[in-house]
């Protein structure tokens, strides 16, 4: 399942009672890590929508001289939709910045450790699988317009931002390995924190 802005916004729900706009500050700040950022029109839209639909509900708080400020929270349909989505098998993204993983595990509390491990451990043996398919591919360039010279150093570039990529993957393969012994151990503890 494709994470989307709903889920998103449930998701700082479940931690505290938000207005639109501190949605909107969470993703120009912390969330711009996590996914795009959203216009306070497309913000407010889908909280209209979403409280249409019963996933969220808000209170009205007068001020003087100002518009009223609703302050919305989660329902229990909402969090229902949230925990499912949680749980849900993973859509694979090509690239792993694009992932809905991180999102995923900042909820873990919502999520069934299982279920969470198993999405942990898909994770890596996908980025595994890329890092033997595409790693050592041949990045040769070719050209009829670049002078040698011009061709040699194109291909220096070339290997420069390949080693980048791959050392990035290679931090995030390490990193889940991390969090996947975390998870595992956190599972195993007598009274471990499950889902409520």
């Amino acid at each position: 399942m494709k994470m989307k802005l709903e889920h998103y916004i449930l998701g700082l729900l479940t931690v505290n009672p938000r207005t639109g706009y501190d949605v909107k500050k969470h993703l120009d700040t912390e969330g711009r890590f996590e996914r795009r950022r959203a216009p306070l029109s497309q913000i407010y839209t889908t909280l209209k929508r979403m409280y249409e639909t019963n996933l969220v509900t808000f209170i009205e708080e007068e001020r003087d001289g100002k518009p009223d400020l609703k302050i919305y929270s989660i329902t229990p349909k909402g969090k229902k939709l949230l925990t499912y989505f949680l749980n849900s098998p993973i859509k694979q993204a090509f690239r792993h910045s694009e992932s809905s993983l991180l999102f995923r595990i900042r909820y873990a509390f919502l999520v069934e450790p299982d279920a969470l491990i198993k999405q942990i451990q898909d994770e890596i043996d996908f980025r595994q699988e890329q890092i033997s398919r595409f790693r050592h591919r041949d990045r040769t360039i070719e050209s009829t317009l670049l002078s040698p010279d011009k061709l040699a150093y194109a291909q220096e570039i070339e290997n420069e931002i390949h080693s980048y990529g791959a050392a990035r993957m290679d931090v995030y393969v390490t990193h889940l390995r991390k969090m996947l012994t975390f998870f595992e151990q956190q599972n195993e503890r007598p009274g471990a924190v499950g889902v409520t």
